[in-house]
């Protein structure tokens, strides 16, 4: 957080007033009348100059009234010489969270603001980073002393309000506000913040770096360009030759009805996952890692046996994720299923990164509220089994992104990764996730 300053009384004549956001200094007459009455309860906020010189940041309309009032000694919070230009902005920013006239657009703005200009001061807080270090959506909750739900509202009604302006103007109060977030269309607010951060991503290297291994474009084109052995791991979560859409409908996920999710027809499914394993094996270095996703009814023999015709080494004791709970189509007839499997396989002779350790993953799934595609799984698995399989440096190629979780496990455990997928819609999904700091960002 910014440097609090110390607390000192200085006469009125040593503060400088330079350029101020705060142009319209509105009605002092009650300004006037309330300092009068009270007092000055907040202390202005000011910078140390040279020669008992100090530049005023925050209070211009206090400090007005008190100078027209005759006051010749005042109390300041005084910030040091050193103190940056983002966060003397900061400070002013902060300064009108004490106005009563605050609009709620005024407040939701001011909130985005300063959360922004908070992580460009302490960078982006990531789990698993050293305590203490960057910003989450919990500190300016704090700033401001209200809840990180509030916060996260506020900054997704800045968002859509400075995205489509026109749909807010007749909102009078935050209420009706998210009354017209509920109504957008969330995929014409999602693209205009997309187009949005494709302009602005180069000041922000990691949303840069993030947004670039996200490669929209079909895999088999793609890894044509990849040299041969120089990746450590590739993780594939194929499309699963099972109808995904039909089966999610039974599971009560008819959302992913309509979603762009690729599917292979089960005709062509052999050939496929043969010619995947073909040109994954070609880009591994000579002792290298692979991890296959797969639906064992009806695909484990042929997946067993596609992994040693491609060249791999494999064993039939499987990576397993498991469940809190499960889900059944016949649930009179069939145990619900509360666990996914994959198969890990392995080039040359490589070393476990965590030796010993269990194949079983115990993780709790993404939230369908929060899903962005219907295979998505959580950071917190992927980046488990990275750390298990690659050390830190590595290079892992992930043929099909979907969500981008992987992108984001990667990059969290200081690894570079690259991916793969056919539909944009999933990359301005990630795009907007990456960009709002979710909770396995912070």
């Amino acid at each position: 957080m910014i440097n609090v300053g110390r607390v000192a009384m200085i006469p009125t004549t040593s503060i400088e007033i330079d350029d101020r956001a705060r142009q319209d200094l509105g009605d002092l007459e009650s300004l006037e009348s309330s300092l009068k009455e009270s007092g000055l309860i907040q202390p202005l906020a000011v910078k140390e100059l040279d020669d008992n010189k100090f530049q005023l940041l925050a209070g211009e309309r206090r400090y007005t009234v008190l100078v027209m009032n005759g006051v010749s000694e005042i109390p300041v919070r005084i910030y040091p010489q050193d103190i940056s230009e983002i966060e003397m902005k900061v400070i002013e920013k902060a300064e009108n969270f004490y106005r009563k006239d605050m609009e709620y657009w005024e407040y939701d703005k001011l909130v985005l603001e300063i959360h922004e200009m908070q992580q460009a001061i302490h960078g982006i807080a990531h789990r698993g980073g050293a305590a203490g270090t960057g910003h989450k959506l919990k500190d300016t909750a704090e700033m401001f002393g209200v809840t990180d739900a509030s916060i996260s509202t506020a900054i997704k009604r800045a968002e859509a309000r400075e995205a489509i302006p026109e749909l807010f103007e007749h909102c009078k109060s935050q209420s009706d506000a998210n009354k017209v977030l509920k109504k957008i269309d969330e995929t014409i607010v999602k693209q205009t913040i997309v187009e949005k951060l494709e302009r602005e991503k180069s000041g922000n290297s990691d949303l840069t770096k993030l947004a670039n291994a996200f490669v929209i474009g079909d895999f088999f084109e793609g890894v044509k360009k990849i040299p041969d052995g120089i990746m450590h791991v590739v993780e594939i979560d194929p499309p699963y030759g099972i109808d995904l859409n039909k089966v999610k409908k039974s599971d009560g996920e008819s959302q992913y009805q309509k979603s762009d999710y690729n599917e292979v027809d089960t005709g062509d499914y052999d050939k496929f996952i043969l010619n995947l394993l073909k040109e994954c094996y070609r880009v591994m270095t000579d002792h290298s890692w692979l991890i296959l996703w797969f639906a064992p009814e009806p695909w484990f023999e042929f997946m067993y046996s596609a992994l040693i015709q491609a060249g791999f080494k494999t064993t039939r004791m499987c990576g397993i994720w498991t469940k809190p709970s499960g889900q059944t189509m016949q649930p009179q007839t069939r145990l619900a299923n509360s666990y996914e499997m994959f198969f890990y396989a392995w080039k040359g002779q490589p070393a476990l990164n965590k030796a010993g350790r269990s194949n079983v993953f115990n993780y709790s799934p993404v939230p369908p509220t929060q899903k962005t595609h219907p295979t998505e799984r959580p950071v917190d698995l992927i980046t488990e089994i990275y750390s298990t399989f690659a050390f830190p440096g590595s290079r892992i190629l992930i043929p099909f992104l979907g969500s981008g979780s992987g992108l984001i496990a990667a990059h969290l455990l200081n690894m570079s990764a690259v991916g793969f997928e056919l539909s944009k819609g999933y990359r301005d999904s990630f795009l907007v996730k990456i960009h709002n700091g979710i909770e396995y960002l912070r």
